[in-house]
């Protein structure tokens, strides 16, 4: 009967655990929103991968969209790229934009094929999009 109670008590505390951990996760996006807005604020006037980093996190979270659509655009404005122009592909496909999507991701392909980068990742997501 002891080790039965003991048991028990060792189960309720395990799920107490295992429960506050999972509590509240919007609270662990708004500290991840938080630490991006401050990279973004420290970052230098050319630092385009900062803002495309930003905007990248935002969409994997489906967090924050409409700054991670400023911040994407700030990135692309400073030195555009295959990188960050996949990133405004992935915003547009997100936020239903087909079109403006593939022609994104079009874009980020010729850019990554000038720069000698492999662009197999983003032709899929195109045909993906494209299939659809």
């Amino acid at each position: 009967m002891k080790s039965l109670k003991q048991l028990l008590v060792i189960a309720l505390v395990s799920i107490i655990s295992v429960s506050a951990s999972f509590a509240n996760p919007t609270d662990n996006e708004d500290n991840e929103i938080t630490k991006l807005r401050a990279a973004v604020e420290n970052a230098t006037a050319t630092d385009w991968a900062v803002y495309s980093d930003a905007a990248e996190r935002c969409i994997e979270l489906k967090a924050n969209l409409s700054e991670a659509y400023v911040w994407i655009e700030k990135s692309i404005a400073i030195n555009e790229n295959a990188e960050n122009l996949e990133i405004k592909g992935d915003y547009l496909a997100l936020n239903g934009a087909k079109d403006m999507a593939i022609e994104a991701y079009n874009k980020a392909i010729l850019a990554g094929m000038l720069a000698g980068d492999d662009v197999a990742k983003v032709q899929k997501k195109v045909l993906k999009m494209s299939r659809r």
